[in-house]
């Protein structure tokens, strides 16, 4: 079972522009955020971070932890970004580490630590984003027709067709088609709004 967003993070989301939808996803229960957002959110609430500490540095075997330490008006946390060649698959164990101490910082002082994980914590979460993305792809291939039909209807304002697509479309079909167009969706807003409140598409 999906564990609920934090209120705080939510919000923090929102004072930059993002969302849940655009910003989070669900790692078998676990909700993930994007390290681009945790950056705008750093910027937006005045985040400073102190020169990094490396602890420990072997380029050869990939094994890089760094302790970088965050302030946010009085208060003051640190944390460690660890990478070795078992959790980290890329190239750039450095710049790895920096995210994974930046963003624990990060979800620290905005309260949410614990809660929330980063997408750089593991290459599991972004494996499982790819696995999304791939079962995604798959749905619209299955579902060719009802998501053709679906654009056509609002494309051409024809809202009586629109309403028997929804009603006649079974809602494990249409639960699969969630995903927020900011994520890789296939249905822009306006569509996504018309859907919702058709057949006159919100006018």
């Amino acid at each position: 079972m999906a564990r609920q967003i934090p209120e705080a993070l939510q919000k923090a989301l929102t004072d930059v522009d993002e969302t849940v939808g655009s910003a989070t996803w669900d790692c078998h229960g676990t909700p993930v955020v994007l390290h681009k957002a945790l950056e705008k959110i750093a910027a937006k609430q005045g985040i400073k971070f102190e020169e990094p500490v490396h602890l420990l540095t072997n380029p050869a075997s990939k094994e890089v932890v760094i302790q970088v330490t965050g302030r946010l008006g009085d208060r003051q946390e640190w944390s460690i970004g660890e990478v070795s060649a078992k959790n980290c698959r890329n190239d750039y164990p450095f710049a790895m580490a920096e995210k994974r101490a930046k963003d624990r910082v990060i979800l620290k002082l905005i309260g949410v630590s614990g809660d929330v994980y980063s997408e750089d914590e593991s290459d599991d979460y972004t494996d499982s984003l790819v696995a999304q993305l791939v079962a995604y792809i798959h749905a619209i291939d299955e579902h060719f027709d009802f998501v053709a039909s679906v654009k056509s209807a609002v494309a051409n304002e024809e809202w009586d067709t629109l309403r028997c697509i929804i009603e006649e479309t079974p809602n494990n079909v249409k639960e699969k088609f969630s995903r927020a167009y900011t994520k890789g969706g296939v249905f822009n807003p306006h569509e996504t709004k018309c859907m919702k409140i058709n057949p006159k598409g919100g006018k």
